[in-house]
């Protein structure tokens, strides 16, 4: 009896500080587990010991840490791989925060640790102007919270920035725990400091907000030197846009037409079916062939998604043979064994058995799904040709700090190529490829989400890939996000530069 009292006290006494703490840790010791079982190779650009001197401060941060703390101390620790794939899935919590407080209609550009409105549907807040402070806390102090949640390829700092202006709004709020946001920005005219409180909403009430700073367009959207859009329902979707700007009393802030050549924007690599993205692309290359214009090609605040996406549109400009990619470096885990277990059975495992001895594509099937769990394979990719229906035309590529993934590696392969000129900012990323093939998991005890690489995609062969020194345009346009700046000017001169040579 004596013996089971004393085993009682020690449970009760050691329970919190011991147990307690060693259950607390359960998530860390979990993630750490995960990045070194399903990512091919984790410490490829920080190096281990970076990684375990980052998880040793966040162990000790971690159990005084607020749940919304922990989100971003999560995200911070998973940066330190300089893997845009793996990072705390933004939709996950901006949705809970949003769920639970409401949202509001603004957008924000990062310049440095300086926090701007680069679009307002508040009626009251103004577009364009510095914030000082925001529910008490110092812009600069918001700015960093933002940066360390936000997702990053190697030290592309401005890229990041511009990804992490998305955190602004659900962050504050979540971490006041309120539905107000309380905005101190400078006037423009006089310079002095106001101060004025807004009230968020639930998503259906805030729509008509988002949507005077909103542009709906299709995935794959093509703008010919006439102002004609691909298709009459194209045409009619932007004469309404352009009566509700103008009612508004709102100008146009992205800019997708100009003056003497045909411009093709596509917003990502992963929306919408794969047979309308083939199908707006080929019917747009089509009609850009019989006019034979320079080419704009909009990748700004694309993110990224399917390399074969992106591949296509690389086939119909493409002028000499080139790898893209080269080669894609995955490990099998449980989680890719499943999925690609799914994916390799009936009849396209038949299709695969085939063809695996002459089609990349299959070849690439094959051997995820029959890699043993815990290994790592390299395939490589031959050289893709010059298709005789692709255009020969001038071209330029538009992108900005939220050009990710995918988009990297088409614009990596144009400079590089020297297909043309990049015109914008740095991109989130360098030319030699990035990390891919992401997987979700959750933390068992703090339930947050976060995504992990599977897969090293390299988009071309080079000695060191592990350099990740980001992609630079060829024409730098600073400030990109205000509506004066110089990006319409020079991609006009560029335009009038290819009329007028020889």
């Amino acid at each position: 009896m004596r013996r089971f009292g004393l085993l009682f006290l020690a449970v009760v006494v050691l329970g919190p500080t011991g147990t307690g703490t060693l259950r607390a840790q359960d998530d860390l010791d979990s993630l750490d587990k995960w990045v070194r079982e399903m990512h091919p190779d984790p410490f490829l650009r920080c190096g281990e010991s970076a990684w375990i001197r980052q998880l040793d401060v966040t162990r000790e941060q971690w159990l005084k840490a607020s749940s919304m703390e922990r989100i971003r101390l999560v995200n911070l620790l998973l940066q330190t791989m300089q893997d845009s794939h793996s990072a705390v899935s933004a939709y996950d919590w901006i949705w809970e925060v949003e769920r639970l407080h409401g949202t509001l209609p603004i957008r924000w550009a990062i310049e440095g640790r300086a926090l701007w409105v680069l679009d307002s549907g508040l009626p009251g807040l103004p577009e364009e102007v510095r914030v000082i402070d925001l529910n008490g806390r110092a812009a600069s102090d918001v700015v960093q919270d933002a940066l360390d949640l936000s997702t990053m390829e190697g030290p592309s700092l401005g890229a990041t920035a511009r990804m992490a202006a998305h955190n602004i709004t659900p962050w504050v709020l979540g971490t006041s725990d309120t539905s107000a946001l309380a905005l101190t920005w400078l006037d423009p005219d006089d310079g002095l400091p106001t101060t004025r409180t807004f009230q968020a909403q639930g998503r259906r009430k805030a729509r008509s907000g988002w949507a005077e700073i909103s542009t709906r367009r299709p995935v794959v959207s093509w703008s010919f030197p006439d102002g004609d859009q691909l298709t009459a329902r194209d045409n009619r979707r932007q004469e309404r846009e352009n009566k509700r700007l103008a009612s508004a009393g709102r100008p146009r802030r992205v800019q997708t037409h100009w003056t003497g050549a045909a411009t093709l924007k596509i917003s990502s690599f992963s929306q919408g079916s794969w047979s309308r993205y083939h199908k707006r692309l080929r019917k747009g290359m089509e009609r850009l062939q019989e006019l034979q214009c320079p080419l704009i090609v909009d990748l700004r605040g694309n993110p990224g998604g399917q390399s074969p996406r992106m591949e296509m549109l690389w086939n119909h400009l493409a002028l000499k043979r080139t790898h893209l990619p080269y080669a894609l470096v995955a490990k099998q885990s449980l989680p890719t064994a499943r999925a690609n277990g799914r994916y390799y059975k009936r009849l396209r495992k038949r299709w695969v058995d085939k063809h695996r001895h002459h089609s990349s594509d299959a070849r690439y099937i094959y051997t995820m799904a029959t890699l043993p769990l815990g290994e790592t394979d390299t395939l490589f990719f031959p050289q893709k040709g010059v298709p005789s229906h692709g255009f020969r035309g001038p071209v330029a590529v538009v992108i900005d700090g939220e050009s990710a993934s995918a988009s990297v590696s088409f614009a990596g392969a144009i400079q590089d190529e020297q297909r043309g000129p990049l015109i914008g900012e740095s991109c989130m990323g360098p030319s030699n490829g990035t990390m891919g093939n992401p997987y979700i998991r959750m933390l068992p005890r703090s339930g947050i989400a976060f995504s992990l690489s599977t897969a090293v995609y390299m988009a071309k062969p080079c000695e060191n890939w592990g350099d990740t020194a980001p992609i630079q345009p060829d024409v730098h346009v600073p400030a990109m996000w205000k509506r004066n700046s110089t990006l319409s000017e020079l991609v006009q001169q560029w335009i009038d530069a290819q009329h007028h040579a020889p």
